[in-house]
């Protein structure tokens, strides 16, 4: 058997040497993407799951008493690989962005939904009427900024509504919800808003994240891992929707909502910096020249150097946002998700 038969892939039964870390921009194969990726030029209706869009034809009057906008503040990707002797692990951290720039976001957000939903002719209530409902009243508002790492989900997720909006969560807000299933206070309170007031009642949710991260997942048998980052902005699916109930009396109702299917690109809102690396390939590639050479056969005296077992490789980043281009970035999502919103509106209209 030649030297380079007996080089580290045959020893740690993993290759060691196609371990990544960073990839702007994209990561060399094999990896495995969470989600289909969409330009937000090519985002549409197509994009998005619909259930009971009808419910928008039962009447004119329309209720908005909160607005969901949420931020990915930590998220991660780890991958093995030869039954364990390959590990890779990257971390990242949204920095540059704290509560009051949060709230000022949800604020511009809606402003930019009630001003497109005026535009479709739809009776927009006022505050005073929502906020002096019985409805109102018997919701419990979430505390902002909610802060919720999903079950089995690497994001942590920060969630805000606009200053003077409480912050509402009920059951379809799941994962990002701080309420069981089984509570419907929230959605009831919600029937009884809408059957008083005669009105739909309508929450949208824009959920941000700042990276799409990719891996080739924990193989067994497999030779080697890879993760990979792309900076950005990309709306995230399932968290991005669009939910809206009516009742005609306030002990039951029903609901329907627009829901984001697939990762929207939506463009940069800062700069991607390593902020830490740790791992052993400078150990591994000292072992493969020695084992390559045949130093080991025609030097037997020779002190070999330390034969690594594992390989790892651990790297943490941040995204560092520009405010002006977050402001930009997340507008342009808004802009973009709140007109396919109001063309669904128009396309169900009350009779």
């Amino acid at each position: 058997m030649s030297g380079q038969d007996w080089d580290r892939r045959s020893i740690l039964q993993g290759s060691l040497g196609a371990m990544g870390a960073l990839a702007v921009g994209g990561v060399a194969a094999p990896l495995q993407a969470a989600d289909k990726m969409v330009p937000i030029g090519a985002m549409g209706l197509k994009n998005y799951h619909q259930s009971m869009a009808k419910l928008l034809a039962r009447t004119s009057r329309i209720a908005v008493p909160s607005y969901r906008f949420g931020m990915v503040m930590r998220n991660g990707m780890g991958a093995s690989g030869g039954s364990g002797t390959t590990t890779v692990d990257l971390k990242a951290d949204l920095v540059g962005i704290d509560v009051p720039m949060m709230h000022q976001l949800a604020h511009l957000a809606f402003s930019d939904f009630i001003e497109r939903l005026r535009a479709t002719g739809r009776t927009v209530l006022g505050w005073n009427e929502i906020s002096a409902s019985e409805g109102f009243q018997k919701l419990e508002p979430t505390p902002a900024p909610f802060v919720k790492k999903p079950f089995a989900d690497s994001r942590t997720v920060a969630v805000v509504s606009p200053e003077y909006l409480p912050l509402l969560t009920i059951g379809p807000e799941a994962p990002l919800s701080d309420r069981s299933p089984f509570n419907l206070k929230n959605a009831r309170a919600m029937n009884a808003m809408s059957a008083a007031l005669g009105c739909l009642v309508i929450i949208p949710s824009l959920v941000l994240d700042f990276a799409a991260l990719t891996g080739s997942g924990h193989r067994v048998y497999g030779t080697g891992a890879n993760v990979g980052i792309q900076p950005g902005l990309f709306l995230v699916p399932g968290f991005t929707h669009f939910n809206f109930y009516h009742a005609k009396i306030a002990l039951a109702g029903e609901g329907g909502r627009l829901i984001l299917e697939d990762r929207v690109a939506v463009g940069q809102a800062g700069e991607l910096v390593q902020t830490s690396s740790y791992n052993n390939r400078a150990e591994i590639e000292e072992w493969d020249a020695y084992v390559r050479s045949n130093a080991w056969w025609t030097q037997p005296n020779m002190a070999a150097p330390s034969r690594p077992t594992l390989g790892y490789d651990y790297s943490a980043y941040q995204y560092r946002v520009d405010p002006d281009l977050l402001r930009t970035a997340v507008m342009d999502a808004a802009r973009t998700t709140h007109g396919l919103y109001m063309g669904v509106i128009n396309a169900n209209r009350p009779t």
